[in-house]
């Protein structure tokens, strides 16, 4: 009796605790099972061993009966003490088989919010490289046609942008990003509306405002994305795919402006990307005024902001004081520096070249000139490659430099400190591949069968290091730089871009394209130790270290085996 009043309690306890589940829940009543029959067998177990013992003193005096109740209260005592324990076991199993749909919803979720953020920034990324894409395509030929110097008007953009890169940045921090891209797009639109008449005067108003857009264009929307990225929570990692992605859509929208703009000069004549780059900065306004939440250098609102001038000068202090942040300028300068300079480049020397080049070359037209809707197109659709294949490549460059360090319990980096180092490795690698393509038309001959088919390939080479480097240099920025005042340091450092760009066109008015060529290759290779030098010393022996010896350990018989 004394056990079957045990099941019975158990039943109903467990009855009552939840047990007995709906079809749907079939899946805990295994573990239900378990624990009926553990409990089943414990308590008939001590009943009997109990009872068998107490049985020869039930009958012979009134003490084998007190003794006998006072088992049975203990063998009670028991069966509850081990009712309450399968209860907890029972609690534990079925909280584990709860959360984990939780836990997976949850990260399902995170992911979701993630994929919204990413589209939300490439919409309008995508609509802002369009209209960019299309009022480059045609302002050399616009200004030629014109009358005017081209180089002059494109190098005074450089020098406005060289004077107002300081202040730029804090009065961003202190309006605040969102603001900011809606004033880029209302300034972008002035400039393609002005472009359209042939005023002089109008014209160096616009390349003076072109000067300003060109350093909001590259570091307004970028310290956007890197706030907002960090103030929703998500991984770092994730950042890097964004920053990928905005370079490949900045090639791809390049390609389709390139094609888009031959298509309105057919139509319109050489103002008509011009006029079709003003309707997509309106429709970039828009999406940015609609998808976009505002930011700012410091909190959440700009009442936690100090003054602009503040801001401009606690970024002058970091950049002073914090080595890292100014060779990060100099590396900046020289290479985007040298990207500005050989957009104004490739067409005179390609043009030069062409001059003896076979017929039906890659690259030349029907009449023996360069192509340059497609060479255009081909180089961008380089980038496009270059930025696809840029995981691959670092993945690729962590195998050959980073040791793995043995995990501890306080270890969340497995890679060791070395790790992060890979982009800087990567980047070090198309720098120095980069200096030696500037090379080519350096030592090309101009009358050469060959030379413009070598400097064609090398120029496309070129756009896909460029695709490989640009989402490297991204992540350097967000690792090194602030958040509180990142737009305010991007725009400071590009007084060194703005100063190497207009250097570089002014020169071409007084020197050969292939002195220039040379002086860009120098500054691959002064970019390329800069940022090297950014990388610790026993970390950079790390790194050579193992990329010495993972060959030799491969000759040995053994498996080669990659970190």
């Amino acid at each position: 009796m004394t056990a079957l009043v045990c099941m019975t309690e158990e039943e109903h306890s467990l009855t009552r605790g939840g047990i007995v589940r709906s079809r749907q829940q079939s899946r805990l009543d295994g573990t239900t099972d378990t624990i009926h029959s553990m409990t089943s067998v414990v308590c008939s177990g001590d009943y009997e061993d109990d009872t068998s013992s107490t049985m020869p003193f039930s009958s012979t005096s009134s003490s084998s009966s007190m003794q006998s109740t006072t088992t049975s209260s203990s063998l009670t005592s028991k069966c509850e003490q081990q009712e309450e324990e399968d209860e907890a076991s029972f609690d534990t199993i079925y909280t584990a088989v709860q959360d984990e749909p939780s836990k997976q919803k949850t990260k399902e979720d995170a992911l979701s919010l993630f994929t919204l953020f990413r589209i939300q920034y490439l919409i309008v990324h995508t609509a802002i490289m369009l209209a960019d894409g299309l009022q480059g395509t045609h302002l050399y030929v616009l200004y030629e046609g014109y009358g005017y110097s081209v180089s002059s008007l494109y190098s005074l953009g450089f020098v406005a942008g060289a004077f107002t890169s300081p202040f730029i940045g804090p009065v961003v921090d202190k309006i605040g990003r969102k603001k900011a891209a809606i004033l880029y797009c209302v300034l972008e639109m002035i400039i393609n509306y002005l472009e359209l008449f042939p005023i002089f005067a109008g014209l160096i108003v616009s390349r003076m405002i072109g000067g300003i857009t060109t350093n909001l264009l590259f570091s307004v929307f970028e310290s956007w994305l890197v706030s907002e990225h960090r103030s929703r929570g998500f991984e770092q990692e994730k950042l890097e795919i964004i920053l990928r992605d905005s370079t490949i859509v900045s090639n791809s929208a390049a390609i389709f402006s390139g094609y888009l703009a031959h298509c309105l000069a057919a139509n319109l004549g050489a103002a008509g990307p011009f006029q079709g780059a003003v309707v997509l900065t309106c429709v970039a306004l828009i999406l940015v005024w609609a998808m976009w939440t505002e930011n700012y250098g410091t909190g959440s609102n700009s009442s936690e902001i100090t003054t602009w001038r503040g801001n401009m000068a606690g970024a002058f202090n970091t950049i002073v004081k914090d080595s890292k942040i100014s060779r990060i300028g100099l590396i900046q300068g020289l290479t985007e520096g040298s990207l500005q300079t050989f957009v104004f480049l490739w067409s005179p020397a390609l043009r030069t070249f062409a001059n003896n080049a076979p017929a039906g070359s890659l690259g030349l037209d029907t009449d023996g000139e360069p192509a340059y809707g497609l060479i255009f197109g081909a180089f961008m659709a380089c980038g496009v490659l270059g930025g696809f294949t840029e995981p691959l490549f670092r993945n690729l460059i962590k195998k050959f430099t980073v040791t793995k360090k043995k995990a501890n319990a306080d270890d969340t980096d497995s890679e060791g400190e070395n790790g992060k180092h890979s982009v800087d490795f990567l980047c070090t690698i198309c720098y120095l591949v980069s200096a030696l393509l500037f090379l080519i038309p350096v030592f090309a001959k101009k009358d050469g069968a060959h030379s413009f088919t070598m400097c064609f390939g090398a120029f496309l080479i070129y756009e896909l290091m460029v695709g490989l480097y640009m989402p490297c240099e991204g992540v350097i920025r967000s690792i090194y730089m602030p958040n509180e005042s990142i737009c305010s340091l991007m725009t400071m450092l590009r007084v060194i871009v703005n100063v190497a760009v207009a250097l570089g066109v002014v020169s071409t008015n007084y020197v050969p394209f292939t002195s220039a060529f040379a002086a860009l290759s120098v500054m691959m290779v002064v970019a390329a130790g800069l940022q090297l030098s950014l990388v610790p010393r026993d970390d950079l022996a790390k790194a050579f270290g193992k990329l010495v010896r993972t060959p030799f350990g491969a000759s040995n018989g053994s498996k080669m085996k990659l970190a």
